[in-house]
């Protein structure tokens, strides 16, 4: 009797890139998407549009990898999210990196809104968001990480997180922010605490320091803890929160008192589930 040794097959991985290039007008130049990312382009208002990223593949785990590319041209505007909360599983080896390119010419405003990231049980991403900018382009970021799934009874995760933002304005790097997490971190309040939620917010616009204080004004909540710092027109918050949930609410406000375009749908939807 002949016995056939089972053929070692590597696990299959998922592999996305989108790449969006729109001119004056709002036109857009160029339009690839492969693999497992997917963009839809929907009718913003007042004159900016909104894109929704998708990943087909329902989330991210070891060796996967999602690139996004959007150049905007002189006096463009959009407003770029995702159609779901990102999710990073389990990994059996490596790690999920997720990658992103983006360049504003002169005169364009890009707001930078993805839903949140999940981080689940033994989960390992690598984020990186580069951007280049004109001087007089106006960028809003935001993004929003959930550590653990308290449903699931996932608390004090063990992680591993890798997360940076590198931002150019005028050829000039203004902006390198990376955190680099090992969870779980010790319980203190020197650290995250009782925090299962973050979130990191960034404006850069000729006016940031003018949005400082109304923006100030609608991060104070109950349960939320906030700060930012404005400077030679760049605006940056930190947020944590002991519940995903508390920390969306807060953002939203934060994002109606800086922005003076309307939210993505995704957002605005956010707002109305809690009031």
């Amino acid at each position: 009797m002949k016995i056939l040794a089972p053929i070692p097959q590597a696990a299959q991985r998922s592999h996305g890139r989108t790449i969006l290039r729109m001119g004056a007008g709002n036109r857009v130049s160029a339009l690839h998407q492969s693999g497992c990312a997917k963009l839809f382009l929907l009718k913003g208002h007042a004159g900016a549009r909104e894109a929704v990223f998708v990943n087909t593949a329902g989330g991210l785990t070891g060796g996967d990898t999602l690139h996004a590319q959007v150049v905007l041209g002189p006096g463009a505007a959009l407003a770029c999210t995702t159609q779901a909360a990102e999710r990073i599983y389990r990994s059996a080896g490596g790690v999920a990196r997720v990658s992103t390119e983006l360049e504003l010419g002169s005169g364009a405003a890009l707001a930078w809104l993805p839903q949140e990231t999940i981080l689940f049980d033994s989960s390992a991403l690598e984020r990186r968001v580069g951007v280049e900018m004109a001087v007089d382009a106006e960028f809003v970021l935001v993004e929003m990480l959930t550590l653990g799934r308290s449903a699931m009874g996932e608390h004090a995760i063990s992680a591993a997180l890798g997360d940076g933002r590198s931002i150019r304005r005028g050829g000039r790097l203004i902006t390198h922010d990376v955190q680099r997490l090992a969870l779980p971190l010790p319980a203190d309040p020197a650290l995250l605490g009782e925090a299962t939620a973050l979130a990191t917010l960034i404006v850069v616009a000729p006016d940031a320091e003018d949005r400082a204080a109304p923006l100030r004004a609608a991060l104070a909540a109950e349960g939320v803890e906030a700060a930012l710092s404005a400077w030679d027109g760049r605006l940056m918050a930190r947020l944590i929160a002991p519940a995903p949930h508390l920390l969306r609410r807060v953002l939203v406000r934060g994002l109606h008192a800086i922005s003076r375009a309307p939210l993505p749908r995704a957002w605005a939807i956010q707002q109305e589930a809690t009031p």
